[in-house]
């Protein structure tokens, strides 16, 4: 019992802490208001970068206390290799992913498009209105680009993490277990829960802070796009939890990163996670029906090294004309950093 109350104590601590450092930046604003905008976005970018690190870090913290106090049974399942697990634990699974995607990823990208600009929407990308071509292309995309992802996989199958491997390995049990409870799916109703909470909320929520948020302050930081998406990416992957996948989600980011700085829309990044994510479920649900789908639910396919190539060739392409049909639709002047319409 004493080491639960330290624990709760030093959550609040650290909650504590940031919303100090919150407050602290709030009053910096107010005593230089006079000289310059009190946004966030005229502020200079390490400023900026570090405010999205005191958003994303206090949220996270949220999210591990409720995870924590609230479902730490659940965990302790999951860690239990002979455990069965419920049907009624699924369904706690389940909200626990939804609660943990609304509070570690929508949260903090709305507060920080809230803090950055007038117009705090359109700042992490969500605008009125997409184009049907670029999404149409973005869709494209995400086929031809499915050959690549799959030889990445076999790569990173192949790919030994030394004396990490055995960890690494326990990990990856874990998390297979982790997906199997959550594929639980015994009607129509079960795989469109599945689809609202597995595809459609970590489609939005994971776009609008790795993308919408992340990414920008990182292009503001570094002024280099290249960066940006590279280091959004790479975090992307490593906050997905399995290493021995790690490759395949890295491109995965990288795809959706210059897919959202070509076009400055976030819509086109998520409909394409959504896409991603949406037929991977549905082939899981539908893979007794047909051993093609049984073997790209089980991540069985393999392509020829030429389709590989010719996956990479195509996806170029793809984006170039991507952004070339960018430079039509979105006007010049919104990538103007001084604009609250900057992506």
């Amino acid at each position: 019992m004493q080491h639960y109350f330290v624990l709760f104590a030093t959550c609040c601590v650290s909650v504590a802490s940031y919303l100090a450092a919150l407050i602290k930046l709030q009053i910096y604003i107010v005593i230089f208001g006079s000289f310059m905008n009190t946004y966030l976005k005229y502020q200079p970018p390490l400023i900026h970068f570090f405010a999205f690190l005191a958003f994303a870090g206090a949220f996270f913290l949220l999210n591990y206390m409720i995870s924590f106090f609230f479902f730490k049974d659940l965990n302790e399942l999951i860690l239990n290799k002979n455990a069965i697990i419920s049907p009624e634990a699924v369904t706690r699974f389940k909200w626990v992913q939804l609660i943990s995607a609304t509070t570690s990823f929508l949260l903090p990208a709305m507060l920080f498009g809230y803090y950055s600009s007038p117009g705090e929407l359109p700042y992490i990308g969500i605008r009125r209105s997409a184009s049907p071509i670029i999404l149409l292309l973005s869709v494209v995309l995400l086929f031809s680009i499915q050959p690549l992802i799959s030889f990445a996989g076999h790569l990173n199958e192949q790919i030994h993490f030394g004396s990490f491997q055995k960890y690494l390995q326990q990990m990856e049990e874990m998390y297979e277990r982790a997906m199997k409870a959550f594929l639980q799916m015994h009607s129509l109703g079960d795989l469109a829960f599945n689809l609202f909470v597995m595809a459609l909320m970590p489609a939005v929520c994971e776009e609008l802070f790795f993308r919408g948020a992340f990414q920008k302050v990182l292009f503001r930081l570094s002024n280099r796009p290249w960066l940006a998406i590279l280091s959004s990416s790479l975090v992307f992957a490593l906050l997905h939890g399995t290493f021995l996948k790690i490759i395949p989600i890295f491109i995965l980011g990288i795809m959706l990163g210059t897919i959202y700085h070509v076009t400055r829309n976030i819509w086109y990044t998520i409909v394409i996670h959504f896409i991603n994510n949406g037929l991977a479920l549905l082939a899981y649900y539908y893979s007794d029906k047909s051993e093609f789908l049984k073997k790209l639910s089980d991540d069985n396919t393999s392509f020829p090294l030429y389709s590989v190539i010719l996956s990479l060739v195509l996806s170029i392409a793809v984006i170039y004309f991507i952004a070339k049909k960018g430079e039509e639709v979105l006007p010049k002047a919104m990538t103007n950093d001084d604009n609250d319409f900057i992506a």
